[in-house]
C-alpha cells in the first residue's frame, strides 16, 4: 500500500496512493531504517482506517499521540489526523516563578532554594521548555556545578532542591518524568568531624571579644549551646530568669513542631557570669541581650574570624555550630541524654549524627580506667548529675565550678572511682550488722 524510500541526502520518505488515485508523500527526515519502518507500519494501518472510515485501534492512537508536533502536522496536512489542540508550553522560568510564589518557608530557606534556582536558570535559561530537560541534562548540570568549583556538600543541596522543584512540576502535570530523580547528590550525613572548642579556648575568645555583645554571642553559643544567629539574636532580657537559674530560648528552626517553638536552658555558672556583666552594661530599656549586630546584612562569621585571629587561634569550619557541638559533647558526658536533648533542642538521633564528638581526653580516660570502675562511676554520675551535689568521701574527685575560678570552666566527672568497701559482718544474733561503708566519691 505504501513504500519507504531513501533520498540521496539520507532522508527517508513514504509514498502511497490515496482513494483518488493521487500520489501522497510524507518526508520523515533523517532517522534510522528501523524507526522509518515502524512509522511505515503504523501509517499503513492509519491509511486503512481512514479509507474504510473505521475507528483506529488503541495502539495506533497511542502512536499518534506520541508523535512530535512536526511529524503530526504532516499527517494533518494529508488529512490522516485531526489538528491537535494548542498545548500550553511550560518553561523553566515560569515553573520556578510559580513554585516560589506558592512556597511557604522561612526566609533563610527561601534564600537557599533561591541559589539553586539561579544556578538552574544560568545553565538552562528561563525560556527552556520544561519537558525538554532530560535526565542526561540533569547529569550535565551537576557536572557543570562541579566544574565551577562548588563543594560536594553544596552540589548535593542544589541537586536535592532541583529534584524537589521538578517533583512538584510532575504533580502539577507539567512534565511526565523528573530529570533529577537519579542525579547523584552527596549525603547529608557523614560530615567531617567538628573542631572541639575547649573551655580554655572559649575563655581566650571571650577575652578577645571587642564588646559585651560579642561576649554574649560567644557565651550563648559555646556555654548555652544556642544556634547562632537564629536563637542567639532572639534572646531577650525578659527571657533570663535569674531567680530560677534558667533562660527561655526561642527556636525558629523547630517552631513548626508542636510544643517545640521554645525551650529552657540552665544558666550555667560560666554563662551566668557573662550575662550578668552584660546586663549591668546594657543601656536603659534594652530589650535584647545582643543589642547590636542585629541587621541581617551583618556577617557574624567575618567578625568571628577577626576575634579568633585576635585570640591567636586558627579558625575552623562551621564556627558557631562547632561551639554548639562542643557544649553538646560536654553535657552528654555529665547529664542524662533526656536532659541534654531538652536543653539543646534536638533529638538523640540528631545529637549522635551531628553534635556528639570524640575527644582526645576520652581516649586517655578509657586507657587509664578499667571498664568495671568506669561503669560504676558512670552510674553514679547519671544518678546524681542533675542534683549538682558533691560526694562526700572516697577516692574519686568531683570537680565543678565551685572549685575552679573563671567563667568558662565546664565541670567534667573524674575518670577514677573507688568501689564500695564492705567490712566483714559479725555472726552474733539473728540479723547481721549493717556493713560499714564509705561513699565512693568525694570532693577535693
Amino acid at each position: 500500500m505504501a513504500s519507504l524510500s531513501r533520498d540521496k541526502n539520507g532522508t527517508k520518505r513514504i509514498q502511497w496512493t490515496n482513494a483518488s488515485r493521487k500520489r501522497q508523500t510524507i518526508r520523515l527526515g533523517k532517522m534510522s531504517v528501523k524507526a522509518a519502518e515502524s512509522f511505515l507500519a503504523h501509517l499503513e494501518r492509519l491509511i486503512g482506517y481512514h479509507t474504510t472510515n473505521t475507528a483506529i485501534d488503541v495502539q495506533t492512537a497511542q502512536w499518534l499521540n506520541g508523535l512530535p508536533d512536526t511529524l503530526y502536522a504532516k499527517l494533518v496536512k494529508q488529512g490522516l489526523a485531526a489538528p491537535r489542540e494548542a498545548r500550553e508550553v511550560y518553561t523553566l522560568g515560569s515553573m520556578l516563578d510559580e513554585y516560589f510564589q506558592m512556597m511557604s518557608v522561612k526566609e533563610s530557606t527561601r534564600v537557599r532554594y533561591g541559589q539553586a534556582k539561579r544556578l538552574l536558570l544560568d545553565h538552562f535559561t528561563p525560556d527552556r521548555a520544561l519537558d525538554s530537560i532530560t535526565p542526561r541534562d540533569g547529569d550535565r548540570w551537576r557536572a557543570w556545578l562541579a566544574e565551577r568549583g562548588y563543594a560536594e556538600a553544596k552540589i548535593g543541596r542544589d541537586v536535592r532542591s532541583a529534584r524537589m522543584f521538578f517533583r512538584k512540576a510532575m504533580q502539577w502535570g507539567m512534565i511526565e518524568q523528573n530529570p533529577f530523580a537519579d542525579v547523584k547528590a552527596a549525603p547529608q550525613t557523614g560530615q567531617a568531624p567538628k573542631r572541639f572548642i575547649t573551655p580554655e579556648e572559649a575563655r581566650q575568645l571571650i577575652e578577645a571579644a571587642p564588646d559585651a555583645d560579642w561576649r554574649c554571642i560567644i557565651a550563648l553559643a559555646r556555654y548555652g549551646g544556642l544556634r547562632c544567629p537564629s536563637e542567639v539574636l532572639r534572646v531577650r532580657w525578659a527571657d533570663v530568669d535569674w531567680s530560677r537559674d534558667r533562660m527561655r530560648v526561642r527556636s525558629p528552626k523547630t517552631e513548626r513542631h508542636a510544643g517545640k517553638g521554645a525551650r529552657f536552658v540552665p544558666l550555667f555558672p560560666e554563662l551566668r557570669a557573662i550575662l550578668m556583666d552584660a546586663f549591668e552594661q546594657a543601656p536603659e530599656g534594652a530589650e535584647y541581650v545582643v543589642h547590636h549586630y542585629r541587621d541581617s546584612k551583618v556577617n557574624l562569621r567575618t567578625h568571628m574570624r577577626r576575634i579568633i585571629e585576635r585570640a591567636g587561634m586558627n579558625d575552623w569550619p562551621k564556627l558557631f555550630n562547632a561551639m554548639r557541638a562542643s557544649r553538646a559533647t560536654e553535657l552528654m558526658n555529665q547529664y542524662p541524654s533526656k536532659l541534654c536533648t531538652e536543653w539543646m533542642g534536638h533529638s538523640q538521633a540528631i545529637a549522635e549524627a551531628h553534635y556528639q564528638q570524640v575527644r582526645d581526653e576520652d581516649y586517655t580516660r578509657a586507657a587509664s580506667t578499667p571498664i568495671e570502675r568506669a561503669s560504676e562511676c558512670g552510674a553514679l554520675v547519671s544518678h546524681n548529675a542533675s542534683q549538682h551535689e558533691p560526694a562526700r568521701s572516697g577516692t574519686c574527685s568531683q570537680t565543678g565550678a565551685q572549685t575552679n575560678k573563671g567563667p568558662a570552666f565546664m565541670p567534667v566527672p573524674s575518670p577514677s572511682c573507688s568501689s564500695v568497701q564492705d567490712d566483714s559482718m559479725g555472726i552474733r544474733g539473728l540479723e547481721p550488722r549493717t556493713p560499714a561503708f564509705s561513699m565512693p566519691c568525694s570532693t577535693n
